[in-house]
């Protein structure tokens, strides 16, 4: 199982007109670190946030959908944050996507309780997903950080907004 559950901000920040970037951006109107992103990762639960995780891995994801959209069949995304250390291997055939993760730093859950390291490294989390559902459950996420960049007054002259822009 694969799904993408978050939280909308209710409280965002305000524009820093010396953001240049989306991620920068993203920083900026996420006021705290709460953990407000929630991935179901094979019965376990995956902890981000966006003011965090979600602004430090923006590219990283952007550059997946990019090279999963562009049919490439095999290739893996780092991502290289201080709450989210990790590479997930990706394998595509026939509409169906196979992720090898390896975590490095991560909050999983199981139940109630945060596992820590060392079981992670023991579980096999090798997870199969089918293609328009995993690029569907990140542009939903993607599509609310969109409205929350535009609603406080961000444009689309952000780098790296390409991406968004498409979203409906």
């Amino acid at each position: 199982m694969f799904k993408i559950e978050f939280n909308t901000t209710t409280e965002l920040g305000k524009i820093d007109t010396e953001d240049t970037s989306v991620g920068e951006a993203i920083w900026t109107i996420h006021p705290y670190y709460e953990n407000d992103v929630f991935i179901q990762w094979k019965g376990y639960q995956i902890e981000l946030d966006k003011r965090g995780t979600i602004s430090d891995i923006y590219n990283d994801l952007i550059y997946l959908l990019d090279e999963l959209q562009a049919g490439n069949p095999q290739f893996t995304i780092s991502f290289l944050c201080s709450g989210f250390t990790a590479y997930w291997h990706f394998r595509v055939e026939k509409n169906v996507i196979t992720i090898h993760p390896q975590f490095f730093e991560v909050a999983i859950k199981r139940n109630d309780d945060y596992l820590d390291m060392k079981e992670i490294r023991q579980l096999d989390l090798d997870i199969e997903i089918g293609f328009d559902h995993f690029i569907s459950e990140w542009n939903k996420l993607l599509k609310s950080i969109k409205d929350d960049l535009l609603k406080v007054g961000y444009t689309e002259d952000l780098e790296n907004f390409e991406y968004l822009r498409n979203l409906k």
